[in-house]
């Protein structure tokens, strides 16, 4: 099924007006723009790992200028080999400084009861990507994280839109640091994202085989517990409650019995009854994880009511519970704290909070975010029929975008299995399963992790993707 004609005026426009501008730029620049650089990041002591840059790269046009901000980490390994991988937070409108200091970049962030009051500290994050990969972070669309646009209109935004705005960036970003053309191109992304990579994937390959896109050397793509299709991530959460003992056999046998299948939209009244069941039972249940204790803080997967199931919902825990006070509290706010401050703005060379408003990390009240995309399967089949590789993980214990909802859509690829479902092992132990099909497509699961693997298990997150990166179609 093509699924390119909704993009086509996006893609026409670039070639005809600025793609070859962007070229010509590229051929003439010397390298990594010199004022881009970052010196030292605020609250870490000691010498970065490797070159940092940071600042904006501007889309659109007057008076709807849109000014998306990233961080580049380059890699510590061989940053004039290794790929180069662009990674979109999840949210929608998560900021991709979230990711560094929580995931997977060099830095981590310390939360705990020691920085309750005091100045935000950071260590060096010994399970980074970045000690393999040069990792692009962007704070995409405009208005999330240090992004802004000029226009109060261009905050009122959907998935179209941001993966016009970030075809954009990748190719302006590459023609200011054209030295990163020759290295191989990957998208990643966790969550809503799962939403975006895809379609911006497909933008990127029209324009490499129009031949006028930088010729980025783009190779694939990795996506952790990702949104696909909406009809079967909302369907999903049903089975998957079932299979974690959550909701009990005859509940379960009721439901599908009276839902035949449609566990959100639908209207009947039999349905409806075990749903409103089905909810009692997994009220308080920390949907990012199963197993753990729920905190109040916006994940942003969804912004609008009706655009997920109705058990997206926040929890908090009684305001004497330590893992409350301590985790969860810190955890939200310890970012902002720090990057809210203007010293840590001028020196990450962010703009000051006057023009862009403050930080936030997910979900910023002033977007105006709709889901325009609701089913990413013809783009993935698109693109891993034409040879481009697919990394495809879940945390298993992840309720909002359950692994067995992933399963589900990859089936609908019709792909054949090359090795079935079987074990992946880090210095013997189990930590999860793989399957491998054809048309480079991997899938695995992380046993034990949840909605954001490379939190709950990064030094396993690591060496998977170290593994795939690097050339291997199974783990």
């Amino acid at each position: 099924m093509p699924c390119t004609s909704a993009f086509t005026p996006i893609h026409t426009f670039m070639l005809m007006v600025w793609v070859p501008l962007l070229i010509s730029w590229a051929w003439n620049t010397q390298g990594a723009p010199e004022y881009a650089e970052v010196k030292e990041f605020p609250g870490f002591d000691g010498q970065l790992p490797s070159k940092h840059f940071a600042g904006y790269i501007t889309v659109g046009n007057q008076p709807h200028k849109r000014h998306l901000y990233y961080y580049f980490a380059t890699s510590e390994r061989n940053p004039s080999k290794d790929a180069v991988l662009l990674w979109i937070n999840g949210g929608p409108a998560c900021s991709g400084l979230d990711a560094l200091m929580h995931q997977h970049g060099p830095l981590k962030i310390i939360d705990d009861v020691t920085t309750r009051r005091g100045p935000v500290k950071l260590i060096s994050n010994p399970f980074s990507w970045s000690q393999i990969a040069n990792i692009i972070y962007v704070d995409s669309p405009a208005g999330t994280g240090y992004s802004y646009a000029d226009s109060d209109g261009d905050y009122i935004t959907n998935d179209t839109k941001t993966v016009s705005d970030l075809y954009e960036f990748t190719l302006k970003f590459f023609a200011e640091y054209p030295e990163f053309l020759p290295n191989p191109l990957y998208l990643a992304g966790c969550s809503y994202s799962g939403v975006i990579v895809p379609v911006l994937a497909q933008e990127i390959v029209i324009g490499n085989e129009a031949g006028n896109n930088l010729n980025l050397n783009f190779k694939g793509y990795a996506l952790g517990n990702a949104a696909i299709d909406i009809d079967i991530e909302n369907n999903g959460r049903v089975p998957f409650a079932h299979r974690m003992g959550l909701i009990s056999d005859e509940l379960y046998e009721d439901l599908t019995s009276s839902c035949r299948g449609n566990y959100w939209k639908n209207t009947d009244p039999d349905c409806l009854k075990n749903l409103e069941a089905f909810h009692v039972n997994i009220e308080g249940i920390n949907t990012d994880h199963v197993l753990c204790l729920p905190c109040k803080f916006e994940l942003g997967l969804c912004l609008k009511p009706n655009c997920y199931d109705s058990d997206q919902k926040e929890y908090s825990l009684p305001q004497n519970s330590e893992y409350d006070s301590i985790h969860c509290h810190i955890f939200n706010t310890n970012q902002k704290r720090l990057l809210d401050l203007e010293t840590t703005r001028q020196t990450l060379h962010a703009v000051p909070v006057k023009i862009s408003g403050e930080w936030v990390r997910c979900a910023n009240t002033k977007l105006n975010y709709q889901r325009d995309i609701f089913s990413l399967i013809p783009y993935h089949l698109n693109l891993t029929s034409k040879g481009y590789r697919a990394f495809i993980y879940c945390g298993d214990h992840d309720m909002i975008i359950p692994y067995t909802a992933t399963m589900e859509w990859i089936k609908a690829l019709n792909y054949s299995v090359i090795k079935g479902w079987h074990p992946w092992f880090v210095d013997g132990s189990i930590v999860g399963y793989n399957v491998q099909y054809d048309h480079n497509l991997l899938f695995a699961t992380f046993k034990g992790a949840g909605h954001t693997v490379s939190q709950y298990m990064p030094r396993e997150a690591l060496i998977a993707y170290q593994r795939w990166i690097d050339g291997a179609g199974s783990l």
